[in-house]
């Protein structure tokens, strides 16, 4: 088994559509890749080495999170570019305020201040599971070496990483780098520690994955999108991405038969609800990004 490429999992698919006393029309086997979003954000704080460490030893065979750049050009893993009031405290161990949040641009920060903020103790709200630990924003640096050395401690088998490159057009140059110059310093870390065949790069920003990937033709691609129809959302990228991640809420089985025609992987996000990861496996698609890993694994 090629762990690194999909975790191979007997799902139940239930074909047709139930009514009141019916069975399932028929069982069927199919392959679909857990990954875990920002780690094992349920239970975990996001983003972090204990999320990502957590979400490998459950089973999880890719990890999925988000970088951002410092002021001295550190990738740091991070779902915003500056901290969250909903769940970062100050080195002081205040709550970071809502007012205030925005104030605290990662980017004309450096890596030693970022590191002294916490981003675990107070919990989040939005996940009632999930432990509060003293912890903090790592490199992504930091996160492949520890997730690696726990693999080979622990012999496992080798896991992915979905690194999103978070980018929007009014923070170029303001919150982030140029695209050109982001793609580079995300890629250069990559290379660095000798992963280059074990991730795909991922983002909301058109324009970021365009240049990456007349930048790194060979790197793979996944195009997140959180509205629109995938015909719409697909006609701003000057390629064909071998990943389509829409909100699972936009997936239907048109649009999935749209997406297979064109030979592209579907990798939805983010899919917590029972009733939401049944609706995802009837579909089939290839992938399931979730903030629980558990809750798949258990349902196939």
């Amino acid at each position: 088994m090629i762990r690194e490429i999909k975790f191979i999992i007997i799902a139940v698919v239930l074909l047709g559509v139930y009514s009141c006393g019916s069975t399932p029309k028929t069982v069927q086997a199919y392959a679909v890749e857990v990954q875990g979003h920002r780690g094992d954000r349920g239970n975990f704080p996001e983003n972090t080495v204990p999320a990502f460490l957590s979400a490998v030893k459950k089973g999880a065979v890719v990890i999925e999170m988000d970088v951002v750049i410092s002021k001295d050009q550190k990738v740091v893993v991070s779902h915003e570019n500056f901290m969250s009031s909903q769940y970062m405290s100050d080195s002081e161990g205040h709550a970071i305020r809502k007012d205030k949040e925005k104030s605290y641009n990662l980017y004309e920060m450096t890596y030693d201040s970022i590191k002294r903020f916490d981003s675990g103790s107070r919990g989040n709200a939005a996940f009632p599971t999930q432990q509060k630990i003293k912890t903090y924003k790592p490199l992504l640096s930091e996160v492949i070496k520890s997730v690696e050395e726990y693999i080979a401690a622990n012999k496992l088998e080798p896991v992915r990483y979905n690194i999103e490159i978070k980018s929007e057009k009014a923070d170029y140059g303001v919150r982030q780098p140029q695209p050109a110059v982001f793609c580079a310093m995300v890629m250069k870390v990559i290379k660095d520690k000798g992963v280059e065949d074990k991730i795909n790069i991922q983002s909301f920003d058109p324009e970021v994955l365009n240049v990456l990937h007349k930048m790194y033709p060979k790197t793979k691609i996944a195009f997140l999108v959180g509205e629109g129809t995938m015909i719409k959302n697909l006609s701003l990228l000057d390629f064909t991405p071998e990943i389509y991640s829409p909100s699972y809420k936009l997936l239907n089985e048109a649009e999935v038969d749209s997406l297979r025609s064109l030979k592209i992987r579907i990798i939805p996000w983010t899919v917590n609800e029972d009733a939401a990861i049944d609706h995802m496996l009837h579909l089939k698609v290839d992938g399931i990004i979730t903030d629980y890993p558990e809750k798949v694994l258990l349902k196939l």
